[in-house]
């Protein structure tokens, strides 16, 4: 019997360090949720913990004076809550040596390598050592793997035990969030034949997992050879090789003779103590090295924040508690009414400017505030002059409205520059703008640090603006007390900036011992660049924008936007980061806008899925910071989560569901599903005519479900239409109708839903998968199995969205919030599994008995079956008859070249036993999906 309440524990972080929250009732039940709370939710909500802690004597009152904790603890104090239960892990930190190890055996003696570990890295881009069987000592140098700073797995090997190894690096880095649990698998054939080496990394869920990911490219090169070294294995560090050990989980290594061949050493901690100093594991002896290796089951179920300390007590008052209710980070950043900033004043925030003026100032406004709280910019008004209109200039939509200058006027705006350090050795100006049109008057002039003396001349830079021959031009004046000199330092054309288009230009001064570096970028991309000969420039001391009256008759001159007026050191962003800043990132992809976000805003975000395979997301508008990254998620159609374990950020992008491996395999005739079990056949999710919208984009792209059960034809030939129209951020117009397409494709599901699955974790037949069930989390598949025949005849798959999970003295159990994950079945070329594609049109050509086993078709769609004369390969294959809940059949062959053909067949492979119609459908039995 598994005895309640489980064994849980509560810290809370106080005095730099996580300290006991001693005081957890275990009386009361703890409820945590997280995740997405519904099948229809289109954002995950804030990780929740509700608890209650005794507090003798006020303990755990912030207020009471007589309390230890009083200034330790208050409003979002950090906490964190889990379990001890189930097999322990290694839990490494990072020491000098810390590794658990077994001792040599020529067992491990192998030819070709084929080396698998099961770990969860704290840092997936910190270098660290994996695991080795390597000593220098005696030249024992056989093969050791580790990660490099950039995310690449690295394995390198000797083919004599000497110090000189062969070492490559997957062409890819591992793409995982900081605390994932994968298996990383590398495979290296000394030989294959041609006189060539071939190396190749995977990853995985298991190291006993028959299907891996490829990482990157094979690799190859002359044939080799793998030293069988006299050298312990190790896990978590390498002995003789200068890289630090490794911070994480350690679960599990397997080692085979031969890729994909005999294993000969298969160890897991499932098979330790948790505290125990060595353990056994597929007959050999594990050790852990240093008091840096611990084997523990201290689970973290959820980490958050104290929002408030609610004292309670009984009515006799000897019974006093606080009621919290911890939440992950998500909360504040929903929280309150400040105003947005838009991407580009974000960026400029994020990056910390020497000086900037944006010049959003409101419309009453008579000077330019400092972004830094340096000097304001403020207007020259002589009596020829008009000044700028603050508030009522535009640079695009999803800016703040800028200083606006009206055409055929005169006028400047100018700032004082603090000079710095970092400005003295180099320095760069970025400034917006927006119009312009057929003219020629306006400039933009930079003063440096000098005296103006003739021992100490002043630069003066002058930029011209020439919308008339699409110029600009860069002079420098250089003036003393009684002479200066002028020079032309560029005269670029053709630079299209004036436009009624946002637009960016940067100069950049990089000054040597006895010259000066230049560099003129518009629009991010390099005009001009040289060197000011014989002349060291200074800091810049002051900059002025001045806007002349048309001068030539006939020129075209429009209103003019600028802003952003901003002053870098040598450490600040590229020229084109701040001009994909001014265009709201578009075309960044998910993950990275995620990242980049969450990086802006003080926070730590990470994300699992290769982001060269996530979507391009549009114009950054201004919204708040959970809003944007709820938006980067949705247009990915991912998970966005705070991690379980930390104060971190968590993504999932889409290509991590796809063809994903069951998490957790659940068989309802074992009595592993608890009540309620309630399987829903409804409309609820279905979407068969959807419209999407691309943010700032052009008319909505439709995508709609003509044929089938669940197209928009009434019925008894569809189900009706079901149309909706989306907004999405997308960087293309040509992306809206791939979004539409997945709708349509998740909203046409023709199943049924099981949208929540309780496990009873106090069952003793259920507690025995708690290592696996603690591991699920959202976008995880579950696999239901021998179900009730009123189910259907086949096994079921859903995607976990969120739990609630409630451990108490009467009950611990976990209920899973789930959607169908059949749709997410993506067509991998040359794949068994996952290589098949419904023709989209077949049925039967005759009646079926029970046992007939020729089977004749007709194509109703435009493809024909593949014949098995000319695609062998093709078969077997399985097909189903007869609809949703038919039977599966299994194709050994298929004759025939037209439309017209026949299948020899294995009939009833899913259990169904029944006859077929004439007419009745035929389609793969588990076709698979063009993913986004």
């Amino acid at each position: 019997m598994v005895s309640l309440p489980p064994d849980m524990w509560a810290e809370l972080l106080y005095d730099g360090a996580w300290n006991p929250a001693s005081g957890l009732r275990r009386t009361s039940s703890v409820v945590i949720t997280r995740g997405l709370s519904a099948e229809s939710a289109s954002a995950a909500e804030p990780t929740q913990c509700e608890c209650e802690l005794n507090s003798p004597d006020g303990l755990y009152a912030p207020r009471n004076w007589r309390s230890p904790l009083r200034g330790k603890i208050g409003r979002n104090t950090p906490f964190r809550l889990g379990y001890r239960t189930g097999s322990p892990w290694v839990a490494l930190d990072g020491t000098d040596g810390n590794e658990i190890t077994t001792p040599t055996n020529t067992a491990f003696n192998v030819t070709d390598v084929d080396l698998r570990i099961e770990i969860a890295l704290d840092d997936w881009v910190r270098q660290q050592n994996l695991a080795a069987r390597y000593l220098a000592t005696g030249n024992q140098r056989s093969w050791g793997m580790y990660l490099a700073a950039t995310g690449q797995l690295a394995f390198h090997w000797s083919a004599t035990g000497s110090a000189t190894l062969v070492t490559r690096f997957s062409s890819l880095p591992v793409t995982a969030y900081n605390g994932q649990r994968l298996a990383i698998r590398v495979t290296l054939d000394v030989d294959n034949g041609a006189g060539s080496y071939e190396l190749r990394f995977y990853t995985g869920r298991t190291v006993d997992d028959e299907e891996w990911d490829l990482l990157g490219t094979p690799l190859t090169g002359a044939a080799t050879a793998v030293f069988a070294a006299a050298a312990p294995i190790e896990l978590g560090d390498m002995t003789g090789i200068a890289l630090p050990a490794m911070i994480g989980k350690a679960y599990a290594l397997k080692l085979l003779s031969g890729i994909g061949g005999t294993t000969v050493l298969r160890m897991t901690t499932q098979d330790a103590a948790p505290g125990a100093v060595s353990f056994t594991s597929g007959g050999f002896v594990w050790t852990k090295a240093t008091a840096g290796a611990t084997l523990t089951n201290k689970h973290v179920r959820m980490v958050g924040e104290v929002p408030a300390w609610p004292p309670a007590r009984d009515l006799s008052g000897n019974d006093a508690y606080v009621s919290i209710a911890p939440t992950g980070v998500t909360r504040r950043m929903d929280a309150g009414n400040k105003p947005v900033d838009s991407a580009l004043l974000r960026f400029i925030k994020a990056n910390n400017p020497v000086e900037c003026w944006p010049l959003t100032d409101g419309e009453q406004s008579r000077v330019g505030k400092s972004l830094v709280g340096g000097k304001p910019m403020t207007q020259i008004i002589r009596s020829i002059d008009t000044p700028g209109n603050f508030g009522k200039g535009s640079l695009a939509p999803w800016i703040e409205p800028v200083i606006q200058i009206l055409p055929d006027v005169t006028g400047s705006i100018q700032g004082e520059c603090p000079v710095t350090a970092g400005t003295t050795a180099a320095w760069s100006i970025d400034f917006f703008m927006r119009g312009g049109g057929n003219e020629s008057a306006g400039v933009f002039e930079i003063l440096d640090a000098g005296a103006r003396t003739d021992t100490d001349n002043q630069a003066e830079f002058t930029l011209i603006f020439d919308g008339n021959g699409d110029l600009l031009t860069l002079t420098l004046n250089m003036v003393g007390e009684s002479a200066s000199s002028s020079s032309l330092v560029m005269a670029a054309t053709t630079v299209s900036i004036y436009d009624e288009n946002p637009h960016h230009v940067r100069i950049t001064m990089d000054p040597q011992a006895t010259d000066t570096a230049w560099s003129v970028y518009a629009d991010g991309q390099l005009i001009g660049n040289g060197t000011i000969a014989s002349i060291v420039i200074k800091a810049p001391r002051l900059m002025r924008l001045g806007w002349g009256s048309l001068t030539v008759a006939g020129q075209t001159m429009t209103e003019r936007g600028f802003g952003y007026f901003t002053l870098w050191d040598g450490t600040g962003p590229s020229a084109a980061s701040m001009y994909s800043a001014l265009t709201g990132f578009a075309g960044e992809r998910a993950g990275s806008r995620v990242k980049r976000l969450a990086t802006e805003a003080g926070y730590t975000a990470t994300v699992s899925g290769d982001i060269a395979f996530q979507e391009l997301m549009g114009i950054q508008g201004q919204k708040k910071i959970l809003e944007l990254l709820n938006e980067a998620n949705r247009t990915n159609f991912g998970y966005l989560l705070e991690a379980r374990d930390r104060n971190e950020l968590i993504h999932r992008g889409h290509s991590t569901l796809w063809n994903q491996p069951p998490a957790l395999t659940l068989d309802f005739s074992a009595g592993l599903i608890s009540a309620p079990f309630r399987p829903v056949d409804d409309e609820k999710l279905t979407e068969n005519d959807v419209s999407v919208k691309r943010e700032y984009g052009s008319l909505p792209a439709r995508q709609v479900l003509e044929s089938g059960p669940m197209s928009v034809q009434d019925f008894p030939d569809g189900a009706g239409r079901y149309d909706n129209e989306y907004t999405y951020s997308l960087a293309t117009d040509d992306q809206a109708g791939h979004v539409a397409s997945m709708l349509v494709h998740l909203g046409t599901y023709d199943g049924v839903r099981y949208a929540r699955i309780t496990l009873d974790l106090a069952n003793p037949r259920v507690h025995q998968m708690i290592d696996d069930i603690l591991r699920v989390d959202s976008g995880d598949k579950l696999r239901l199995t021998r179900l009730p025949d009123d189910h259907g005849p086949d096994d079921v798959d859903v995607l976990v969205q969120g739990y609630t999970e409630e451990a108490g003295p009467d009950t611990w159990k976990i209920t899973f919030n789930c959607v169908p994950a059949e749709p997410w079945t993506a067509l991998v070329l040359g794949s068994t599994a996952h290589g098949r594609i419904d023709i989209g049109g077949c049925e039967l050509a005759e009646d079926l008995t029970e046992t007939e086993t020729s089977v004749d078709v007709t194509t109703t769609g435009v493809r024909r079956w593949a014949d098995s004369a000319t695609y062998p390969d093709v078969y077997p294959m399985d097909l189903r008859v007869g609809g949703a809940t038919g039977e599966i059949m299994r194709a050994t062959a298929c004759t025939g070249t037209t439309n017209s053909q026949t299948f020899t067949v294995i009939r009833s492979v899913n259990g169904v036993v029944t006859t077929h119609s004439t007419g009745a459908d035929v389609h793969a039995a588990l076709p698979a999906y063009l993913p986004l």
